[in-house]
């Protein structure tokens, strides 16, 4: 990453994970911003140029629909990662059925605390793990005004809700730093590996999707590179001339 950024480009990660949520040694690859939250949040050299947050009123109203409904969850914050009472029992299950061998917790969420009390400020995202999707239609029904979507595993399996501002996507954040930093937006470049990364890929001039990436991901994209294991991004900088 840091010869393309040598060669005069900009990288940016794109991710549905908040702020606090991006582990340092991602960080430490060499980035000059972050749109976090699935487009909740835009950081530039430093810079917070967006940063939209659910209300803590509608924090209290999750978090207590939840408590009532007996779901474990985690809540992303930009300055914290939270999780529920009982989510480092559960989240074990649900890590190994989303493909983790022997999952740990608090290694994969090493920034996690467990407050006694879950209202808090900033937020962009809440988790939580789904016991049937029946949960999961449930809380759609309770938060109409909310994008309620599900995440998991191998075939995007049903194993998480989550909880986020509607209007936020990934594509229109997007849109909003071309604007900002007042560039063209055939001159974007962008990889993914999901059905989530299609409205980005609909949006760039260039889409690379990565060989281990879904097959309709594949199908929006430009380009399909090798896999991830196999340094697919690597490749694809090289065959795009950026590196």
């Amino acid at each position: 990453m840091w010869k393309a950024r040598e060669n005069g480009h900009l990288a940016v990660i794109v991710t549905g994970r908040s702020r606090s949520h991006i582990e340092e040694p991602i960080l430490d690859i060499g980035f000059d911003g972050m749109i976090g939250g699935n487009g909740a949040y835009i950081e530039l050299d430093n810079k917070v140029i967006k940063d939209e947050t659910i209300q803590v009123e509608d924090v209290k109203r999750i978090v207590d629909y939840l408590n009532q409904h007996h779901l474990e969850y985690y809540i992303e914050a930009n300055d914290g990662l939270y999780g529920s009472k009982n989510f480092k029992v559960r989240g074990v299950e649900a890590l190994r059925q989303y493909g983790m061998k022997d999952p740990d917790v608090m290694e994969i969420y090493p920034a996690m605390t467990f407050p006694k009390c879950l209202y808090v400020e900033n937020v962009t995202k809440i988790n939580y793990i789904l016991e049937s999707y029946q949960d999961y239609s449930d809380f759609k029904e309770a938060f109409p005004e909310f994008k309620d979507l599900t995440w998991g595993g191998k075939g995007e399996k049903a194993i998480f809700g989550d909880c986020a501002l509607k209007h936020i996507d990934k594509q229109e954040a997007i849109k909003e730093l071309i604007d900002y930093l007042k560039i063209d937006q055939e001159d974007i470049i962008a990889f993914g590996d999901a059905e989530i990364d299609i409205p980005m890929f609909d949006i760039a001039g260039i889409s690379v999707c990565v060989g281990n990436g879904r097959e309709e991901a594949k199908k929006h994209a430009t380009y399909v590179t090798k896999p991830v294991s196999e340094d697919g991004i690597e490749y694809a900088l090289k065959h795009f001339e950026i590196i």
